[in-house]
């Protein structure tokens, strides 16, 4: 998934830093489980209702220069959230909700996503993962907007039938950001690595790779912000032979440009990412 409830308010904190006047700046991969045979094909693979738990750990490294300075900010952030799946006519309803949330961010600049603690997300999908629709707990809220089309990718999209290791298939998707003029455009390609053994239950490993271009406007500080750039993504996520939900791994790289046109200085802002999802027995 791309799960990135730090990643964009990061980007929008340095652009804000590059808005100050011109001058100096102020201080994947898990190892693959042994491969297995996979089980005698079901009529369907789809998600099933069901209760779960999952620990979301995410690492964010922002690098920026301004003016031959160099400037590197880490954040990180640990989040337990439960999870419920009911089914309903034709789709599944899952509810989300963020039991704790702590965060790393020595800019302050993320410290309203802390306010989603003890919140539930709403979300309708399609029993192959494929969203449908996303509420958000409180619609006035930019960051509780982010949040919610942020985990909107949370379940790993499935393959059709027959699974074959190899089956490979694409898709695109178009996000905004919160009350940013800034959309993101991904084109996804999704792989079947194939059937495996993880943590003692029969799972297909599925592989995402996305290839993304940022680009649109904001305000930070008074200044008028054009930001525009790219990214890639790799994601490996495990699914049950049963439809659960068992986790992923997901690195992140970008390069955005933040462009202060008021004083007609631009800062490349490097930003790498990694996030893994556990699933808590």
């Amino acid at each position: 998934m791309t799960l990135r409830p730090l990643a964009l308010a990061v980007v929008l904190v340095t652009a804000a830093c590059a808005g100050r006047t011109p001058a100096p700046a102020a201080p994947r991969t898990a190892a693959a489980p042994t491969a297995s045979a996979a089980p005698r094909e079901a009529a369907t693979f789809v998600y099933v209702a069901g209760n779960a738990r999952y620990r979301l750990v995410q690492t964010t490294r922002v690098v920026q220069e301004v003016m031959g300075q160099v400037n590197t900010t880490d954040l990180s952030s640990r989040q337990l959230l439960s999870v419920v799946i009911t089914q309903g006519t034709g789709n599944l309803a899952l509810a989300l909700t963020f039991d704790s949330i702590e965060v790393s961010d020595p800019t302050g600049a993320t410290a309203g996503i802390t306010a989603a603690r003890g919140q539930t997300f709403r979300f309708l999908f399609a029993p192959s993962g494929l969203v449908v629709s996303t509420t958000a707990p409180d619609s006035t809220n930019p960051v509780f907007r982010q949040i919610s089309s942020d985990l909107g990718d949370l379940l790993p999209l499935l393959p059709s039938l027959p699974i074959a290791a190899g089956q490979t298939w694409s898709d695109t998707v178009t996000r905004s950001a919160g009350d940013a003029d800034i959309s993101t455009h991904l084109v996804r390609q999704h792989r079947v690595v194939g059937w495996e053994d993880r943590d003692g239950a029969r799972a297909l490993h599925l592989t995402t790779t996305s290839a993304y271009t940022l680009t649109g406007t904001t305000e930070a500080q008074g200044q008028h912000i054009e930001l525009s750039g790219n990214g890639v993504s790799t994601r490996d996520a495990f699914v049950s032979a049963a439809g659960l939900f068992l986790g992923s791994v997901e690195s992140d790289s970008a390069l955005v440009n933040a462009n202060v046109t008021s004083v007609g200085l631009t800062v490349p802002v490097h930003r790498t990412s990694h996030s893994t999802i556990t699933r808590i027995p």
